[in-house]
């Protein structure tokens, strides 16, 4: 998942709030410009975004603590997306900082957050109310990404892994219910029998969904790099029908076809191993419930849904597995 790491047990919004959002934001953005005096924050989930104008652009920066993220995993992430940038993969541009560094430390008092900057891109978070069309220049796009990725020599730098995640998951289950460590015993069973290979595995984006993608109608940009993880690019192609799925929507069922015509007109397709679908979502569901339920004390979680509710919907979803048998049918059709 990413962010199951560091000291277990670490509430991540706390953590976060205490930030200065006064003074500190813009101390961080002027390290990208002396001459930046307003910002605002546009979105706080496991990051803090704030977006400001310079010279008639405008940036986004980004801010964690380094108690939640260290320097070398924020590198790692900064490394690969300006590899995506520099190879034609529709990605946000990462800035350098007026020192020349991806990325600055900014000290409040003791508390050290880190601070990167991105370059906006057009539009806003794609949702299933676009026409079919986009979806196949989603698809597109995600090819496009994985195909730059091939060329990336990741093992330069640590990057979180699926069987480092399904290992930190296993740290949280101790009190947990038979049917849940029952749930993560089999999602460990199938993914360590999947097979890997150069097609269909590498680096994955980690956290490819519906608000990390902006579109203005036309053409679609890949934003969010914080989370890259090595899996099988499976992961990547199905996050953005999650939500969905996890709550027996039906929204998104007319928009795979075109999605994964588009997504296959880019790759092969023994890059994409559709029958693990349904493992990828449970593996998913696992992460983000074991996560939420042990790092994030807010009302509301990191994606904006109430947090109790959330977990309801997530652990029904772990509980009753029958979507498993259907689901690979709705993909297909």
């Amino acid at each position: 998942m990413g962010y199951l790491r560091h000291e277990f047990f670490m509430m991540w919004n706390e953590t976060l709030n205490k930030l200065d959002k006064t003074h500190t934001p813009i101390l961080a953005a002027q390290k990208w410009g002396q001459k930046i005096q307003h910002i605002h924050l546009v979105n706080e989930g496991i990051n803090l975004v704030y977006c400001y104008e310079l010279h008639q652009q405008k940036y986004y920066l980004r801010l964690t603590h380094a108690k939640l993220r260290s320097p070398k995993e924020l590198e790692a992430a900064l490394m690969y997306q300006r590899h995506l940038f520099e190879h034609d993969a529709p990605v946000c541009e990462p800035m350098l900082s007026q020192n020349g560094l991806w990325f600055e430390s900014v000290w409040q008092g003791d508390e050290e957050f880190l601070a990167h900057v991105c370059k906006e891109v057009p539009g806003e978070p794609i949702h299933s109310d676009y026409p079919a069309l986009l979806y196949e220049t989603w698809g597109q796009a995600l090819g496009q990404l994985h195909a730059a990725t091939a060329s990336y020599d990741f093992s330069r730098y640590q990057y979180a892994t699926w069987s480092k995640s399904i290992e930190e998951m296993e740290a949280y289950i101790t009190h947990e219910s038979l049917e849940i460590k029952n749930a993560l015993d089999s999602v460990s069973t199938c993914m360590n029998a999947r097979p890997q290979s150069n097609q269909n595995y590498g680096l994955t984006h980690g956290d490819h969904r519906e608000g990390n993608v902006l579109t203005d109608g036309k053409q679609l940009h890949l934003i969010d790099f914080d989370l890259p993880s090595i899996n099988w690019f499976t992961e990547d192609l199905f996050r953005p029908f999650f939500d969905a799925i996890v709550h027996n929507r039906t929204n998104w069922q007319d928009k795979m076809k075109p999605y994964l015509e588009g997504y296959f007109s880019i790759r092969h397709e023994s890059s994409a191993d559709l029958s693990a679908f349904p493992w990828q979502i449970l593996m998913k569901c696992l992460e983000i419930y074991l996560w939420t339920k042990n790092n994030w004390n807010g009302e509301s979680a990191p994606g904006g849904e109430n947090n109790q509710n959330w977990l309801q919907v997530i652990h029904h979803k772990i509980i009753d597995r029958e979507w498993m048998i259907s689901l690979p049918h709705l993909i297909r059709n």
